[in-house]
């Protein structure tokens, strides 16, 4: 199976080749790279992203508050990153042998119950330990009414663009739903494409290893009119900050900038939200970087 995804990443790395061969001669774009990939992905996955109906539940985990949870769980061990049930109604479908259900709304203080006959639930889909953070992009969001189930929102089946590009199977008959897979491979997709598009790690001498946060960032202004002041979002963008090494030398320094504008330039929408057990969205993706003449290995520390 191993080998299986290998090829077919290969394959796809192949006519990206082709693609970006015919746009040497200008900067080449993500969708030049990913082509019908990306396509099918703002049909098929996209507009999943975000719960609309539920979205008044939910905070966004905030820029430092991830930073700071890479510091205090960076070197978190395997017993640290267990997660612990006793808050949550949990469901084990039979069905569906090794997935994991886990209900975050409401909360097994208001409804003790596994059953909600009236109002909404929110269901987390094998979620994984996360710098901290317990989170899944699969969110099923359910309103019943009298014991039956009236609305079924949407979700997410990966995490990102590049997980989606990287591995998909034609047909997956059984087993768990393994998105923190499937979000490794697209992690290293990200290193590939990026290599695809810069010369910047040609002249190193030797290799160079860094940790950065991807996340949403905003840019915003202070606007001020007859009602008083409110706050004008200018932009909104992909973005990275550099978490370790914490005193960078002269080549890391290079090297995030360099990796920091391809980023910059990914569209929105390419990366899912995670949902956390506390009711919380974020978009923060947490990488190791290393490179080398050879090329960039990205690595998502969901799965080191």
């Amino acid at each position: 199976m191993k080998h299986l995804r290998l090829f077919a990443i290969s394959i796809a790395l192949l006519a990206a080749l082709n693609i970006f061969g015919q746009t040497a001669k200008g900067k080449p774009t993500l969708f030049d790279y990913l082509g019908k990939a990306w396509s099918d992905y703002e049909k098929n996955e996209m507009d999943k992203n975000f719960l609309s109906l539920s979205w008044k539940l939910y905070k966004e985990v905030s820029l430092e508050e991830m930073k700071q949870a890479f510091y205090n769980n960076r070197n978190a061990k395997a017993k640290d990153k267990e997660i612990h049930y006793e808050d949550f109604i949990v469901t084990k479908p039979e069905l569906r042998p090794g997935d994991t259900y886990v209900r975050t709304y409401p909360t097994l203080k208001d409804n003790p119950s596994e059953r909600v006959d009236e109002g909404m639930e929110i269901t987390l889909s094998n979620p994984k330990w996360y710098m901290g953070f317990i989170v899944s992009p699969r969110a099923y969001f359910e309103v019943y009414n009298s014991g039956k189930r009236t609305v079924f929102a949407p979700y997410a089946t990966y995490s990102d663009i590049f997980a989606y590009a990287a591995y998909r199977p034609v047909l997956q008959l059984d087993g768990p739903y393994n998105w923190h897979r499937d979000t490794g491979w697209g992690a290293r997709l990200v290193g590939t494409l990026h290599a695809m598009r810069t010369d910047e790690h040609w002249w190193l001498k030797d290799e160079k290893q860094f940790s950065v946060l991807l996340y949403k960032k905003k840019d915003e202004e202070k606007v001020q009119d007859y009602q008083g002041i409110h706050t004008h979002l200018l932009r909104e963008y992909y973005s990275l900050e550099l978490l370790e090494p914490e005193v960078p030398d002269k080549d890391i320094k290079k090297l995030f900038e360099n990796l920091k504008e391809f980023v910059e330039n990914i569209p929105l929408g390419a990366f899912a939200p995670y949902f956390t057990t506390d009711m919380r969205v974020m978009t923060g993706r947490y990488y190791r970087v290393t490179v080398n003449k050879c090329g960039w290995l990205i690595e998502d520390y969901l799965n080191l």
